[in-house]
């Protein structure tokens, strides 16, 4: 009998632990669950902000979903979210900003040997340093992604591995090694029967044919991918501005209109401008040839704007070759020269050396049509057109060559490519059978672990009675602990809120004394002087109305009330924040009579305007407009404080007052207070604004309070 009692106690302990265990590895997983609901969420939303252009969303949605994994450690959700990053950056072409988020996301995928992640941020790395003009660092990541192809087994990243390895060997000018990759892609994605993926090969092909001079075929092949293309909008419309670029080197000038001009619908119809104004530069080439200057030039000066305001180096070089060619065409040979030597300069910088190449030939022909003949012999040298028809002519034939092999082997390969399809399903067959026992398994162990808690719970429910009363006496104990403690959470944030913009001033205007106190003038230090006073001020009135809203949180706290007027109240607040609003040379303009009185917590309200000012000055733009003024009707006094700054979303105004909608980022923290102090004085406070119209808060205070009222004088 006491055998079998300690026979039974070990199969419990067996048991105990077991189910440990078990419930630790469900908790992991709910983890990784969590952490790949949170990447699918934000692919979801993802794919639309970017088909919308949208990338400042994109950023803000890719950040948030980076710190929800990074909470929970999950590498590979992690990982995607550092990808989205990087392409909404190089979407806005912040180049650095892109490789950097990428750079984190490699690292985090080799860490955890995410090979699908990996290839595909390291391939978007090695376009981004051809962009930003680095060949050295395109030849590292086109090495790292050689050794990787030969080791990785899997065929649908090898294929994308290999399509990414053949992209480099095209934008590097060498396209008989990217044909060689791109031909059984072609075959591949035609198996797979992938029609996307299809017509990108056949319009790569069209790109690697117009490398080496032979532009009908590349028209040809162009056609046929632009065909499978079906509604990949983004797809065609690169694929068509590369056509009207084709029709241009066979001087089909009305046809390469129209492509580019189709090519220019598109990129419309989903928003991306930054496409949209390189396909202007494109579409002035015909135009220039037919000799429509003007409009042409109009669509330069287009895309020259947006170039210099995206900082785009590489696309401006391109919009200094068109009007230079548009000059020569003119006969204003001088002017050409000026352009295209500009041009060259930065096609030196950047290392784009086929531009550098036929810039190279342009100068030879214009400085022989200027009648300055050595200057073209040497630009003529430089260009090397016997080399450059030479390794043409043979690269034409190994490429020729290259595609009847390929047609010949094209059943082989077929076949092979099924071979190697057949063992894949084979294999999932395979994984798919295991996984169902080990499912099977667990449901059982599951059910025996259920057996065995509800006979546990069928004991103890007796106990449990008494545990639930004790747990209700623990609930009103913690209750006032939240309450506590909550209040001690907002103090601390009032804190971070109001003390930084004072403080961080002082800090400034003690630094510049410190550091280039005797470069200042008696004039200068005695202003400087007169700030540093102002700031220390200004922080003692935030800390006073830190005290004021700690007692406000106070039971036995009442009002302290005083007569003052409207102008006054408002001269108070615009002072505080006056070195702020000339620093970020915005206008604040103070609409107000000097005769308007009311009689109301001045600590109070001048904290409620003072945020507000506060808000409209952070985030209205350099040189913008604030109007400040007051109004009396009635028995009230209306406050209104208005900005010209980018104004407010319907859902940012329904959620401004919220202690939910606080980030360390944003203004909220501060309106919320103002929010409170204006229900302590009777009062109401609203908000109107539209996106790009600006936000207007108004504030509405009795001008008396209700009842017996006792005025302090101050």
């Amino acid at each position: 009998m006491s055998e079998h009692k300690y026979i039974k106690r070990i199969v419990l302990l067996l048991l105990a632990f077991l189910f440990v265990n078990c419930n630790n590895q469900v908790n992991k997983g709910a983890a990784v669950s969590n952490g790949q609901n949170i990447a699918n969420n934000l692919k979801t939303k993802g794919k639309r902000l970017f088909a919308e252009a949208k990338y400042d969303s994109l950023i803000t949605e890719a950040k948030k979903a980076l710190i929800l994994v990074t909470a929970i450690k999950d590498k590979a959700s992690m990982a995607y979210a550092n990808d989205v990053l990087g392409i909404a950056f190089s979407s806005k072409r912040q180049l650095d900003s892109a490789v950097y988020y990428l750079k984190k996301g490699e690292k985090l995928a080799i860490e955890i040997k995410h090979n699908g992640y990996m290839v595909a941020i390291q391939t978007r790395i090695a376009e981004l340093y051809y962009d930003s003009g680095k060949p050295d660092s395109v030849t590292v990541y086109k090495d790292k992604m050689t050794s990787e192809a030969d080791t990785i087994k899997n065929i649908p990243l090898k294929m994308q591995l290999t399509q990414k390895l053949a992209d480099i060997y095209g934008t590097t000018n060498q396209p008989e090694k990217a044909l060689k990759l791109y031909f059984p892609l072609l075959e591949y994605y035609r198996g797979k029967k992938d029609s996307l993926y299809t017509g990108i090969q056949l319009c790569n092909i069209a790109g690697m044919y117009a490398q080496v001079s032979d532009f009908n075929k590349a028209i040809d092949y162009s056609l046929k991918g632009i065909a499978y293309l079906n509604d990949r909008q983004y797809t065609k419309t690169i694929s068509y501005n590369d056509l009207g670029s084709f029709y241009i080197d066979v001087k089909k000038y009305d046809e390469a209109i129209n492509a580019f001009k189709k090519c220019i619908a598109l990129a419309k119809s989903f928003n991306n401008i930054s496409y949209m104004e390189d396909t202007y530069v494109s579409i002035a080439s015909p135009l220039i040839e037919l000799k429509q200057f003007k409009q042409g030039a109009a669509y330069l000066d287009k895309a020259q704007e947006y170039y210099a305001g995206n900082k785009y180096e590489t696309g401006f070089m391109y919009v200094l070759i068109m009007r230079g060619k548009m000059a020569r065409n003119q006969g204003n040979y001088q002017k050409a020269i000026v352009y295209f030597e500009k041009s060259l300069e930065i096609a030196k910088r950047t290392a784009h050396f086929d531009s550098e190449l036929y810039v190279s030939g342009l100068l030879a022909d214009v400085f022989g049509k200027a009648g300055l003949y050595q200057r073209a012999y040497q630009y003529e040298v430089k260009y090397n057109i016997v080399r450059d028809s030479l390794e043409k002519t043979n690269t034409k034939k190994n490429i020729t060559d290259l595609e009847i092999k390929y047609q010949s082997n094209e059943k082989e390969q077929k076949i092979a490519l099924l071979n190697q399809a057949s063992k894949l399903k084979d294999i999932e067959l395979t994984d798919e059978k295991r996984k169902w026992w080990f499912l099977l398994a667990f449901v059982g162990f599951l059910l025996v672990i259920a057996f065995l808690l509800y006979r546990s719970y069928e004991q103890k429910r007796i106990s449990h009675k008494l545990l639930e009363e004790k747990n209700e006496a623990l609930n009103l104990l913690n209750g006032k602990l939240n309450e506590a403690n909550s209040s001690k959470t907002k103090l601390f944030s009032i804190l971070s809120h109001d003390l930084r913009a004072p403080v961080n001033s002082l800090f400034q205007f003690l630094n510049i004394q410190k550091n280039h106190a005797g470069k200042l003038t008696e004039i200068q230090r005695q202003k400087h002087n007169e700030r540093i006073i102002n700031s220390a001020e200004n922080l003692m009135e935030s800390m006073e109305d830190l005290l004021i809203w700690s007692k406000s949180q106070m039971d036995s706290f009442s009002l302290k009330l005083n007569r003052i007027t409207a102008l006054e109240l408002i001269s108070l607040t615009s002072t505080m924040y006056q070195d702020f609003a000339e620093e970020r040379k915005l206008i604040v303009e103070i609409n107000c009579a000097p005769d308007i009185n009311l009689t109301t917590d001045v600590n109070f309200l001048k904290i409620v305007l003072r945020n507000i000012l506060s808000n409209a000055i952070k985030f209205t733009p350099a040189g913008g407009h604030i109007k400040i003024s007051a109004e009396h009707h009635e028995e009230w006094v209306y406050f209104s404080i208005a900005d010209n700054g980018p104004g407010l979303s319907h859902e940012q105004i329904e959620n401004i007052f919220e202690w939910n909608s606080i980030r360390s980022d944003s203004s909220g923290l501060g309106l919320k207070l103002a929010k409170e102090f204006i229900d302590r004085l009777k009062g109401s406070i609203a908000v109107e604004s539209e996106l790009n119209e600006g936000t207007t808060f108004i504030v509405l205070v009795p001008a008396q309070p209700n009842g017996q009222i006792v005025i302090t004088q101050n």
